[in-house]
């Protein structure tokens, strides 16, 4: 793994492209290795983690469910470790901890393996970790130690890796054929190429409207339900490092309620991509009623269509045809604009803004 020094979020950001490639390169090999105790006939799978690898974990299950024609469940460790019910009907449960040694990540795949047949697979960025050594086989995520504490690379690392499990998981199980396979491959690598070119659209349309993203009291991102993890990661990277209120919300669940907290110096950005029609028509409805209560409307698109309104805040990203893969490019620019409006603001990411509340909680959890 390249070393920086002094690296920042931008620096990670900026290393996607070639962690994701080399991913992609490692595909054959890795995804054997980490299949290889899987039950042939495999139906279930469970996925523990916590955080944004949640988030990372649910913007890839859309995938996976249609790829591997599985079910996937993807559960918060902390709450699986205190509520969740142990199903025996799953086969395979990954345990993603980035650096192998979250203990609540540990105790919940120990959890979920009692009482069933299951093999566990470790993804990590530390093979040396003590998640890789109680597990069948293990994933290596090819990030290294991110650190910082508010993961960027490993978070698109965590997508592609179960996406690329899945798509391995479908060939091995002959729902696929090789050229079907190799084409969903051919797809992922332009996907990956893209990225670079995505990083600088995204750091052009903040200077377009550094002022206008800087002074917001409030934003919001809305898109298709199979985005629901990308939205959820906005939510999250926003709040912890913009540090203003911040929501992510799916199509239906904000026509069915979130629409009432608009107001005039609300930020709102909206993803079309090619999906559903309906979809897409009730995202623009809701658009155009929105921009008559704030006049901050923003676009991310990926449909590689020209906008409608030619309003000038839509910003163009690479066309994905697969609805289901936009997710590998959908957060990259919250990512960047997180970063520039952070900076902008004077905010300090290398020093927490509440140092003590981690040791706050350890000592109120002993007394």
């Amino acid at each position: 793994m390249m070393m920086m020094n002094n690296p920042t979020m931008l620096s990670y950001i900026r290393r996607e492209q070639t962690v994701l490639g080399s991913l992609l390169s490692a595909y054959p090999d890795a995804t054997a290795k980490a299949l290889a105790n899987v039950p042939k006939h495999t139906q279930h799978w469970l996925i523990l983690t916590t955080a944004s690898s949640l988030n990372a974990a649910k913007s890839a299950q859309p995938y996976m469910e249609k790829m591997a024609n599985i079910q996937v469940d993807v559960r918060d460790a902390g709450a699986y470790l205190t509520y969740g019910h142990v199903n025996p009907a799953v086969d395979t449960i990954i345990g993603i901890s980035l650096s192998g040694t979250d203990p609540i990540i540990l105790a919940a795949v120990k959890r979920a393996e009692t009482g069933t047949q299951a093999t566990t697979i470790a993804m990590t960025a530390q093979m040396d970790s003590e998640l890789v050594s109680g597990t069948a086989t293990s994933f290596n995520l090819l990030t290294g130690k991110e650190t910082i504490p508010y993961i960027t690379l490993s978070y698109n690392a965590i997508v592609l890796s179960l996406m690329f499990l899945s798509l391995r998981s479908a060939a091995d199980r002959d729902l696929l054929p090789v050229l079907a396979v190799n084409q969903e491959l051919d797809d992922f690598g332009l996907i990956i190429e893209h990225i670079n070119e995505t990083i600088q659209r995204a750091n052009d349309y903040y200077r377009k409207f550094t002022i206008d993203f800087g002074l917001a009291t409030e934003f919001t991102s809305i898109g298709a339900s199979s985005l629901a993890g990308t939205l959820a990661e906005m939510q999250t990277k926003f709040t912890e490092i913009v540090r203003v209120p911040t929501h992510g919300y799916p199509l239906t669940e904000f026509i069915h309620g979130a629409y009432l907290g608009a107001h005039e110096t609300h930020r709102q950005f909206y993803l079309e991509m090619p999906t559903d029609p309906t979809v897409m028509a009730t995202l623009q409805a809701v658009k155009t009623y929105e921009s008559r209560l704030t006049p901050h409307i923003y676009t991310i698109s990926f449909t590689g269509e020209q906008p409608t309104l030619n309003d000038e805040q839509t910003l163009m990203l690479y066309p994905i045809e697969d609805p289901l893969k936009v997710p590998l490019l959908a957060i990259i620019p919250f990512q960047v604009l997180a970063w520039f409006i952070a900076k902008a603001k004077g905010i300090n990411l290398s020093h927490p803004i509440f140092d003590n509340f981690q040791a706050s909680l350890k000592t109120n959890s002993e007394s």
